[in-house]
C-alpha cells in the first residue's frame, strides 16, 4: 500500500508527464553541452568553446526556469487547496458567509443592547452607593434595583416568542410590559 496522496488519474497522469518532459528536454540539453564539450576539447577550436558556453547558458536556464515554475505552481496548489477549505468550510457552516437579518430581529437586538447597558449603568450605580458604606443613598439603591428588575423583565419578554415562553407579567398572568421609573 502508498502513502502517497491520493490525486484524480487526470492530475496524477498530466504530472507525471511533465515530470517525463522535463526530463526529457533536461538530458538532451546536458547531451548537446557534453557534445559541445567533446567537439571543443577535441578540436581546440574558438567556435567550439562558444557553443560550450551557449549550450551551457541554456541549460542554466532551463535549469532556473523549471525551479521558478515549480515554485509557482506549490503556491498555486497552495491558494487551490486553501479556496477549497474555504469553500468547505462554507458548505459544511463554519462560515456562514452572508447572513439576512429581517428589520424586527435587528430591531428587537438594538433594544435588547440597550437594556444591557441600562442593566450595567444601575449596576454601577448600586456599588457607587454600597461603597459609600452608612452613607449610601438607599432610596437610590432602590430605585436602581427596580430599574434593572424592570429593564431584565422587558428584555425576556422580547425573547419570550423564541424561547417558547409566554410573557407574563411580574404581579400576574396577565401580560403585558412592565413600566416604570428608570434611573440612570
Amino acid at each position: 500500500m502508498s502513502s502517497a496522496p491520493s490525486l484524480p488519474s487526470g492530475a496524477a497522469a498530466l504530472r507525471n508527464a511533465g515530470r517525463r518532459g522535463t526530463g526529457i528536454v533536461f538530458a538532451v540539453m546536458i547531451t548537446v553541452l557534453l557534445v559541445a564539450l567533446v567537439f571543443a576539447a577535441n578540436q581546440n577550436e574558438i567556435i567550439g568553446w562558444i557553443l560550450v558556453v551557449i549550450a551551457g547558458g541554456w541549460l542554466l536556464l532551463a535549469t532556473i526556469m523549471v525551479i521558478a515554475f515549480q515554485r509557482g505552481a506549490r503556491k498555486f496548489g497552495d491558494a487551490v487547496d486553501s479556496a477549497r477549505a474555504d469553500a468547505a468550510a462554507r458548505r459544511t457552516g463554519g462560515d456562514p458567509g452572508a447572513v439576512v437579518v429581517d428589520e424586527d430581529t435587528h430591531a428587537r437586538n438594538l433594544k435588547l443592547d440597550h437594556s444591557f447597558k441600562i442593566v450595567q449603568v444601575q449596576a454601577r450605580v448600586i456599588k457607587q452607593e454600597l461603597a459609600k458604606d452608612e452613607h449610601a443613598d438607599r432610596e437610590m439603591v432602590d430605585r436602581a434595583l427596580e430599574t434593572m428588575e424592570i429593564t431584565s423583565h422587558n428584555g425576556r419578554d422580547m425573547l419570550a416568542d423564541l424561547v417558547g415562553r409566554r410573557k407574563k407579567n411580574r404581579d400576574d398572568d396577565a401580560g403585558g410590559t412592565v413600566s416604570g421609573e428608570i434611573v440612570d
